[in-house]
């Protein structure tokens, strides 16, 4: 029994280390949409532009996502994480000190391609030292670090902002990101596996994508980080443009909607553990985005009406994802994991960079955010109704499901 528990404490550090890694990361990331209409009213950007700023980030995040499991098979994943907060710290020192477009748009793209060598990675990582019977549970925790990294994003940024000048809270995060690096050096590096152990893990890319469960996977993430950025990016400036809401009042929603992300990916993660039907649990938490249809029927919201539906919507984004994001190193252990999640983190991106995009330039074109909600609203519904109870559906018929790896992973354990 004692043992057991020093073998547990020994493998939950070093997944807190990969946790803290993504929080860290995604710090700089989510400083952009609290600032939108700052960037849009004093830097006389279009939304379509403060748009940019996110899809940019968001792809090279996409472009990094595809090669960084190859990467973590390759030298080990943690070093790859610690290279990709290294770069992520500069980029965003280097955004506070520019006004220009081109330059920010360049920053932009660095912080998201050191995104993209933090994200696979780490999951590769966690999911490599937990059982299957944990495996969501260990996601759910790495999820909770990038929780936690954005809501001291949004609730910070403003407040910086406000009482000093925009450029502070790229300082100040890019800073922390820098140090944060050392730390995980630290904590996670001794638990990395080798990079000739990892390496047992690379496979080529068609050979992944030959799985039907794995396709209807892919499209499933690009669906879900389609509403999971169109919650996260538009709601902000919506309280302020449309809704009408005071400075403080953003600020608390922002914060609750992503600090609902803390318990939602731990406690969805667990759940899905428990109930042993993971993908039925995702489905039911992504469904809660189909609340954002209020904000396009209800023109003028009441602080908390408008507090309930980010809040619930930010909620089922963020904890639904972890089920789906568990399924690829589990489904190709140990043949595919690395590139399989590397896969599934840029599918999920080029959803997310469609979504920045696309709602900037709806919003941009029709004066307005109602035909934005309405199309993350049905984007939610086609995904928890339809894309992932067909992964669910196909992981059951398929011959290559989980089932058989959990068997394997249990008795090595």
């Amino acid at each position: 029994m004692g043992d057991s528990g020093r073998t547990g404490a020994r493998l939950w550090l070093p997944i807190g280390g990969a946790a803290l890694a993504v929080g860290l990361v995604y710090l700089p990331i989510f400083a952009v949409p609290p600032l939108i209409t700052t960037f849009v009213d004093e830097l006389g950007l279009s939304h379509a532009e403060a748009g940019a700023l996110m899809s940019v980030c968001l792809g090279g995040f996409l472009v990094s996502s595809a090669v960084s499991g190859r990467f973590a098979g390759r030298f080990g994943p943690i070093p790859v994480v610690v290279a990709g907060l290294v770069l992520c710290g500069v980029a965003t020192v280097a955004f506070a000190l520019s006004e220009n477009l081109a330059v920010f748009l360049l920053c932009r793209a660095a912080i998201g391609i050191a995104g993209g060598l933090v994200y696979a990675p780490g999951v590769t990582f966690v999911t490599s030292l937990l059982p299957f019977s944990r495996a969501n549970l260990g996601v759910g925790v790495f999820l909770c670090g990038l929780s936690i990294g954005g809501t001291v994003a949004f609730f910070a940024t403003r407040l910086l902002s406000e009482a000093l000048d925009w450029r502070w809270p790229f300082w100040v995060f890019g800073l922390t990101v820098l140090a944060g690096a050392a730390v995980v050096a630290a904590v996670s590096g001794p638990a990395s596996p080798p990079g000739r152990r990892a390496a047992a893990g690379a496979s080529p890319v068609r050979d992944v994508l030959g799985s039907r469960p794995f396709r209807l996977l892919l499209a499933s993430l690009f669906a879900g980080l389609f509403v999971a950025y169109g919650v996260f990016t538009w709601i902000p400036p919506y309280l302020d443009e449309s809704a009408g809401f005071s400075t403080a009042e953003i600020s608390l929603a922002s914060a609750l909607m992503t600090l609902a992300g803390i318990p939602a990916t731990f406690g969805i993660g667990w759940l899905a553990t428990r109930a042993g039907k993971p993908l039925a649990v995702a489905a039911a938490a992504l469904a809660l985005p189909l609340l954002l249809a209020a904000f396009a029927l209800t023109p003028t919201p009441s602080l908390l009406g408008a507090v309930a539906v980010a809040t619930l919507s930010a909620l089922g984004v963020s904890g639904g994802l972890g089920p789906l994001y568990a399924v690829p190193p589990v489904l190709f252990e140990p043949a595919g994991g690395a590139t399989a999640s590397g896969l599934a983190a840029s599918s999920g991106m080029a959803g997310a960079v469609v979504s920045t995009y696309v709602g900037g330039w709806i919003v941009g074109e029709g004066d307005g955010y109602d035909v934005a909600f309405w199309v993350y609203a049905v984007a939610a519904a086609v995904t928890a109704l339809v894309l992932v109870p067909l992964v669910a559906a196909s992981l059951r018929t398929s011959r290559t499901g989980p089932a058989p790896t959990a068997r394997g992973r249990s008795a090595r354990r």
